[in-house]
């Protein structure tokens, strides 16, 4: 009598399996009639897949793939500074933030992005100004001119300032900013810390959003829907961790303010315009480094007049009853950028198992072992008698 066995021929299916999932360490096997999977897959729908694909072969399979754990991404820490700048103030007071004392001043350092800074023979105040003595004194190195004038001071600029602030790290940009906000001339709108896995888009949104009425089609267009458009300060970026820890950004900054001076009418309805203010760039920084976008103006004239209604409006004689004055603000908008490179939280160590049962004080075999050989616990050493 014969037993005649016959197996699955599983060549094909790993075959298959090889061209479906290339790197997946997948076993194949068949066993009276039934096909084994065995391995570590990447993902629990490459398990499922290949179950299916096992089931053209044998009715019966067995699947043993174990998903493989968890990859942790890495995560991109983005430190953002909103600030404002109020131009037309730092003109009044007079600053010189490019000297830090005598013979010591940035003079002509730049980086040739922006025009280089005009002298102006203004009395220097505020925190940061300082009389220069007296006399000249030029020093040239190379290409960089190094240079003070007496009772001088430099026009500033926010894009002037982060040329300085390059070159001269011993300066501290944060402690200019908080002394500025002190003096009322600067203004954090907002200071966001955004956390994003690596690849993955970020937004931020400080503000509001106002009703937008929209005309719709129809009779005499009557009909009026309404939507809601964002406004604020917001901010989007993506970024993406190389494999020499170089973070590569893609950041969108912008800030936009209602201006109901250049607003509409529609069906009744006031819209006011937007008045926005917004950058967009690419760049690639180490992790802690830092880069700064100004020169983002918001220019405004204001005018506002004051008069006794009736006889303000007589010809020629109502001149001295109303008044008229013109306000103009010059403000800069600059955004500092910080990326930070963030590892996942590491798992915490196994806790330390402790003994079930009680310890004694005393290690009694190892007491022992230090005697002289023939004495141990609960026993007497032999006395010998004298000869």
């Amino acid at each position: 009598m014969l037993d005649v066995l016959v197996d699955v021929d599983v060549s094909t299916l790993r075959d298959a399996i090889q061209q479906a999932y290339p790197g997946e360490p997948v076993q194949v096997q068949a066993e009276e009639g039934r096909v084994l999977l065995s391995g570590t897959v990447s993902d629990p729908r490459v398990s499922e897949d290949l179950v299916k694909m096992a089931a053209v072969f044998s009715k019966e399979v067995i699947n043993s793939t174990i998903p493989a754990p968890p990859r942790h991404e890495r995560q991109i820490l983005l430190e953002v500074k909103f600030a404002e700048v109020d131009r037309t103030k730092l003109e009044q007071f007079g600053f010189n933030l490019f000297s830090t004392g005598t013979l010591n001043t940035p003079g002509s350092i730049t980086t040739q992005q922006f025009s280089a800074p005009t002298n102006q023979s203004s009395q220097l105040a505020g925190t940061f100004g300082q009389k220069v003595g007296t006399g000249s004194t030029t020093s040239s190195t190379g290409t960089s001119t190094l240079s003070t004038t007496a009772a001088t001071s430099v026009a500033f600029t926010v894009n002037d300032l982060l040329n300085i602030f390059l070159f001269r790290p011993d300066l501290n940009l944060g402690a200019t900013i908080r002394d500025l906000q002190t003096k009322n001339i600067l203004e954090i709108l907002a200071e966001p810390n955004l956390m994003a896995i690596s690849g993955k888009p970020a937004r931020f949104l400080a503000g509001g959003e106002f009703p937008f009425p929209v005309v719709q089609g129809g009779t005499n267009f009557s009909a009026v829907t309404i939507q809601f458009r964002p406004f604020g300060v917001r901010l989007e970026f993506t970024g993406y961790i190389t494999d020499n820890n170089v973070v590569r950004l893609q950041v969108i900054p912008e800030v936009s303010t209602l201006d109901f001076t250049n607003s509409l009418t529609i069906s009744g309805f006031t819209v006011p315009a937007i008045s926005t203010r917004r950058a967009e760039t690419e760049i690639e920084l180490k992790d802690g480094q830092g880069f700064g976008i100004a020169g983002l103006l918001d220019h405004r004239t204001t005018v506002q007049l004051n008069k006794i209604p009736g006889i303000s409006d007589i010809p020629v004689l109502g001149q001295l009853f109303r008044s008229r004055s013109v306000n103009r603000s010059n403000q800069e908008l600059m955004v500092l950028v910080t990326p930070r490179i963030v590892d996942p939280v590491k798992a915490a160590p196994p806790p330390v198992v402790l003994p079930k049962g009680p310890v004694p004080f005393l290690n009694i075999p190892g007491f022992d072992r230090g005697l002289p050989k023939g004495e141990g616990a609960g026993k007497t050493p032999e006395k010998t008698s004298p000869k």
